[in-house]
């Protein structure tokens, strides 16, 4: 199952989170006190194809609020923490990095046609996502 040290690869590791960071407490506070732009910089390299980078950063935090602030806001790393949680979700139930990409970047039926992506900006898409996702942790179809 995925677990804290999943998503906290994702966010950049505690090199871009912070060394304290030990336990899933730790990350929570590590979130709740506003995260360094760069753990929203390392999960949108790894879940974004190169042209849609940018295009998703901002979607995650505003560009001029990206630009203006080191560490990103509580809500802005919430909403970062949820994407890497997703991204490494599908990292896990794929067990490659190229076929969680396609299925986060590919519309869904269950999804109303939309992709992953993009219902996972929101703290209740991101719950539908995962809720597809688990069906495959358990050999279900995705």
């Amino acid at each position: 199952m995925v677990g804290y040290q999943d998503v906290l690869a994702l966010l950049g590791g505690r090199a871009a989170v912070g060394k304290g960071v030990k336990t899933v407490a730790d990350l929570d506070a590590a979130v709740s006190a506003g995260l360094p732009r760069a753990a929203l910089d390392h999960v949108v390299e790894y879940a974004a194809p190169p042209a849609e980078r940018a295009k998703l950063r901002n979607r995650v935090v505003p560009r001029a609020s990206y630009q203006r602030r080191r560490r990103l806001s509580a809500a802005h790393s919430a909403a970062t923490e949820r994407l890497a949680r997703v991204a490494a979700m599908a990292r896990w139930v794929w067990e490659d990095d190229q076929k969680a990409r396609q299925f986060l970047w590919r519309t869904h039926p269950e999804l109303r046609g939309r992709r992953p992506i993009d219902v996972a900006l929101t703290e209740l898409g991101a719950r539908e996502v995962e809720e597809i996702l688990a069906r495959g942790i358990h050999g279900l179809p995705v």
